[in-house]
């Protein structure tokens, strides 16, 4: 979560203070921005990477080579619905485009890479998310 708006997020990552970029920001109702293009890196994953599951990621910059998804909102209220939904349909395109796996491994919230993040939140489901950006897209 951006832990701002829609419109506060956007202006965050073209602001060059904040040294933070993401690829995509999706807002509460669904609409979506791409920021930094998949194929270029954004500054989204930290560069002091803690994890204990992700041990990949273990003295790399997880940077170079993940794609950044940040929701519009607060990690203690939680993304909406219309969110959710867009962001799995975001997942899944860029999972065929780039020919990513779908599972736990391959998409992964911010603090499981960066330790003492806490986004994108404890009422955000990986699981469902995958459930989703599995499904076929009309």
């Amino acid at each position: 979560m951006s832990e701002g708006s829609f419109k506060s997020g956007i202006a965050w990552i073209l602001d060059p203070k904040s040294q933070v970029s993401y690829h995509f920001i999706i807002d509460t109702n669904g609409d979506d921005v791409c920021l930094v293009m998949p194929e270029n890196i954004a500054w989204h994953a930290g560069l002091r990477v803690e994890s204990k599951e992700y041990t990949q990621y273990l003295g790399s910059n997880p940077n170079l080579t993940t794609i950044g998804i940040s929701l519009a909102g607060f990690a203690d209220q939680g993304p909406t619905a219309l969110q959710i939904v867009k962001c799995a349909k975001l997942i899944n395109y860029l999972a065929n485009y780039y020919n990513i796996t779908l599972d736990k491994n391959h998409i992964i919230p911010h603090h499981d890479i960066l330790a003492d993040k806490i986004c994108p939140g404890p009422h955000i489901d990986i699981t469902s998310i995958l459930y989703l950006a599995g499904l076929p897209q009309a």
